[in-house]
């Protein structure tokens, strides 16, 4: 059973991504900020994070993407950017266009399907 950290600050997300995952059999934790988040991954070593990119602050995601994927145990854990930063702002991220900006796997904007979201969550666990 594959371990997935949540690091996001809305409660419903986070809710509503955990139901998914569960039924599917993944066992989920969570952190609601990215400090908390980068703890937890250090703690629990998690195989997959989902990581949201407006937290405390409007660019606390990329930093702590910047951190996981300098530390050495923590650069090999996939992170799914899932983040609503494009509708908010109105810039428009891409990992192959921003690839230098944007250390994570693979960026989803949000919404999406749960179906969606578990095809994308399988697909990085087995580059893993």
């Amino acid at each position: 059973m594959s371990k997935i950290l949540i690091i996001d600050d809305d409660a419903d997300i986070v809710e509503a991504i955990k139901i998914v995952l569960e039924s599917k059999g993944y066992k989920v934790i969570s952190a609601s900020e990215g400090d908390a988040g980068y703890k937890k991954a250090e703690e629990e070593k998690p195989d997959l994070i989902i990581l949201d990119v407006v937290m405390k602050t409007k660019d606390q995601g990329f930093q702590i993407s910047y951190k996981l994927k300098n530390h050495a145990e923590l650069s090999k854990i996939p992170i799914l950017m899932l983040t609503s930063i494009g509708k908010e702002t109105g810039f428009k991220f891409s990992k192959e266009t921003d690839e230098d900006y944007l250390p994570v796997d693979e960026l989803v904007e949000k919404p999406i399907k749960p179906k969606d979201l578990l095809v994308k969550i399988d697909k990085l666990l087995k580059q893993k």
